[in-house]
């Protein structure tokens, strides 16, 4: 028990370590992305720590196989490297017994793998589509990029915003637009519309967005009579009518397990696979990561790491060739990746085989010594 403790406290600080670090450089690369969605203003500046936190769970869930395989492997690296191993094996703990403290452990991060890819992830990715989608129908105000020309909704002219509050007030607007009614091309009208101030208002009736501009100015220029129409207004409301482009689309990844299930097809058996594939994988990679995990006294501690992180990633290939496969209708649903996890399986076994045959090997031995010394002793 005090073996079991002092292990599986290791395991779990290095497990958690290196979730944290994996998390945050997959996180890096979606922040520098919506980083720039929010520069050109498709998205606002709050959205993006939004769309961070709900990348976190279908994240976590992909990565939690891995930072416990190489949190066993670093531990058990390091203990061997001590020669703290090197005695438990000489009490009589084997790879097998070390193997059976392991589990209880990885039958917790399968079970917490399972809820993240199973049940949070479907939820955040719907979550995260209806943000984009609604920060792509309100990106039309131009509001959310104060300081720099945006095209109109109605691609026909240009808006600037000079600054934005956080109460979502924009000051300083000016745009321009042009509108043509005959084939050749010119000209007919030009729009330049000023105002000080503006903000976006929702009625709560009808549910229309509009925007509201006041103290602004209104000024037209009509081309074929060459005269300016001038119209000064304390306040002016604009319909803002959403994108029909802007919508939520439905795909297997945001579908709950449940309704996946209902509908069994090609793409819904590939899904259904992959999001059992990090719970199912945990116990297989806690068994392999033990035997792999042993070094030679003059090896060092990380001696072994890269040959595992390659069978890790061997592994994890196939399942994404599967998923492929499955999708593609070239590998029938029902199968998926259980050939994979049944062929991890046999490798598993055969790492475990060899420490019995040597046992054998030396029983056979010691008692062919004593057959000999027997013989030699009646002679």
């Amino acid at each position: 028990m005090i073996l079991k403790h002092y292990i599986n406290k290791d395991i779990y600080r290095a497990t958690a370590a290196i979730l944290l670090v994996l998390i945050l450089i997959f996180i890096s690369s979606r922040f520098v992305r919506y980083i720039q969605l929010a520069v050109d203003g498709t998205i606002s500046a709050k959205a993006v720590f939004a769309l961070l936190a709900l990348q976190i769970p279908s994240i976590a869930g992909f990565l939690i196989p891995l930072s416990f395989f190489l949190a066993i492997l670093l531990t058990f690296g390091r203990m061997y490297s001590d020669n703290e191993l090197v005695v438990v094996h000489g009490l009589g703990i084997g790879q097998r017994d070390l193997a059976k403290m392991l589990m209880p452990m990885a039958l917790v991060f399968a079970l917490a793998a399972g809820a993240l890819s199973t049940l949070l992830t479907p939820w955040a990715i719907t979550k995260s589509q209806v943000l984009m989608a609604e920060q792509a129908a309100q990106a039309k105000l131009g509001v959310f990029s104060a300081g720099r020309f945006r095209e109109n909704s109605t691609k026909d002219g240009i808006v600037y915003v000079e600054s934005k509050s956080d109460d979502g007030t924009i000051v300083g607007v000016f745009s321009v637009s042009r509108h043509t009614s005959n084939y050749s091309g010119a000209a007919e009208q030009l729009k330049i519309q000023t105002a000080k101030t503006g903000r976006q208002w929702e009625s709560q009736e009808t549910a229309v967005n509009y925007l509201v501009l006041e103290q602004g100015q209104f000024k037209e220029f009509n081309s074929k009579e060459q005269s300016w129409q001038v119209t000064d207004f304390s306040s002016t409301y604009t319909r803002v009518v959403p994108e029909e482009s802007v919508e939520v689309k439905n795909t297997t990844k945001s579908v709950s397990t449940y309704s996946l299930l209902k509908e069994l097809g090609s793409k819904e058996w590939a899904e259904i696979h992959w999001r059992l594939a990090a719970p199912i994988s945990i116990p297989l990679i806690c068994l392999l990561a033990v035997p792999l995990s042993r070094t030679r006294p003059r090896q060092g501690k990380f001696g072994r790491l890269l040959p595992s992180i390659m069978i890790y990633l061997i592994y994890i290939l196939l399942m994404m060739y599967s998923r492929k496969s499955i999708e593609a209708e070239k590998i029938p649903g029902a199968l998926g990746f259980w050939w994979i996890h049944a062929g991890l399986t046999l490798f598993i076994y055969w790492l475990y085989r060899p420490a019995k045959k040597k046992l054998k090997v030396l029983n056979n031995s010691n008692v062919t010594n004593k057959n000999n010394k027997s013989d030699q002793s009646n002679v």
